[in-house]
């Protein structure tokens, strides 16, 4: 598939958008990278699964281990291959990584005879599921810190009562909208490390398209990744134009002016910090989101699919044929699925309580505003890898090609 999707498509768009002066070729080099890297991923399933169906049971558990291992090599892969697209990289990781390793454990957890084993597998996902929310709850951490004392120092310079924000509904995300639609109003002059528009466009209002070139046209943002250069000269422009020529003053107003400015610097510091950490946290909550939405839905798609499955005719086409799908199975399955939800909404509430907002709208956007990538990817996965055992499809795991030797009259 690796070879033969990049030439279909080579014949199919012919020479120009190769040509090293077509401003396609970037897209369609990102295209080929990913592709084959999530090719790679789903073609390695079932060989992983064939191993572990081929190591014996008291060594099965070794899995367990080298599982995250291959996640956290696969995501990076994956990050590698879609570095451009920045803001489809949870996604575009958790519907191929994650979605792959769930899987494994999903199948792992129907056809294991050890209770222990399928405890063990249920046990360590969760594990994996804590260590991420954990991540999440130190940067929230951090964010709450920043905000907190930027409360403190806005009581303290005592702002203006007419100031965009209330005190009242003085959260997080109101707080980064006041700063990011009105830096100048909060002294910032600079945030480098933000960009401004999305990767890829998203419709928006005509008002919102005037808003954002306003914003544009301030400066503040950046387009594009900042480089270092761009970052020391923003940093440098910062400190030139802080100075201003007065007249001489005595030793009192002049330490008063500097104890002003110094006030105001680490104010400002403190909201481009925010805005920052704000945003980083943001971005890792709609990942953990997505992530916990995938370990959701996987069980029990599967579930359905083996369910339906053993009511077909095409079950004698399947390995160990009908009858291997039971009560067991589907309860091992049930619960798994069961403590995923609960640990999305887990990390829902802890959100809820912390920031006033909740993931779910986060995932809820991604879905709505990528659907057509999330549904290519679930259908496109879930037909290969929940059908790859089937005969028809010519899979012999066991390499001998019975049906090769088997003569019909």
């Amino acid at each position: 598939m690796s070879i033969f999707i990049p030439l279909v498509i080579r014949l199919v768009l012919g020479k120009e958008p190769y040509a090293n002066s077509s401003p396609h070729r970037p897209h369609i080099q990102r295209f080929y990278r990913f592709t084959i890297v999530y090719i790679m991923l789903v073609a390695g399933f079932p060989f992983y699964k064939v191993l572990y169906d081929q190591l014996p049971e008291k060594y099965q558990g070794c899995a367990i281990v080298i599982l995250p291992m291959w996640k956290f090599a696969a995501k990076h892969l994956i990050i590698r291959a879609s570095r451009e697209l920045e803001d489809f990289i949870p996604e575009t990781v958790a519907l191929s990584a994650d979605f792959v390793s769930s899987l494994f454990v999903t199948v792992c957890v129907s056809t294991s005879d050890s209770l222990y084993l399928t405890a063990a597998f249920i046990m360590a996902d969760l594990a994996q599921s804590m260590l991420e929310l954990r991540e999440v709850q130190a940067n929230a951490n951090v964010v709450v810190n920043l905000h907190q004392e930027r409360r403190q120092s806005r009581a303290y310079l005592k702002v203006k009562a007419e100031r965009s924000i209330n005190v009242q509904k003085d959260n997080l995300l109101t707080t980064m909208l006041a700063v990011t639609r009105n830096p100048s109003f909060f002294n910032i002059r600079s945030l480098s490390s933000t960009r401004l528009r999305a990767c890829l466009p998203h419709p928006i209002t005509q008002d919102q398209a005037n808003t954002l070139r306003d914003l544009e046209n301030s400066g503040v943002y950046t387009f594009n990744a900042p480089t270092r250069a761009t970052i020391v000269a923003n940093q440098h422009k910062i400190r030139v134009s802080s100075v201003a020529i007065a007249p001489e003053s005595s030793d009192t107003d002049s330490k008063l002016v500097t104890d002003s400015s110094e006030i105001e610097r680490e104010r400002v510091e403190k909201s481009k910090q925010l805005i920052v950490q704000g945003l980083q946290l943001l971005f890792h909550c709609e990942y953990l989101a997505l992530v916990e939405y995938v370990e959701c839905i996987v069980p029990l798609i599967y579930v359905i699919y083996k369910s339906v499955l053993e009511q077909l005719p095409n079950i004698d086409y399947f390995p160990g044929g009908a009858g291997n799908w039971g009560t067991q199975a589907i309860v091992n399955v049930l619960v798994s699925a069961i403590l995923e939800i609960g640990s999305l909404i887990l990390l829902n509430l802890v959100l809820q309580r912390k920031f006033s907002f909740s993931p779910m709208y986060q995932l809820a956007f991604v879905l709505e505003t990528q659907i057509i990538t999330v549904q290519a990817k679930l259908l496109l996965t879930i037909l290969a890898l929940l059908q790859y055992q089937l005969e028809h499809m010519g899979a012999d795991f066991t390499f001998r090609f019975q049906w090769l030797q088997d003569s019909h009259p």
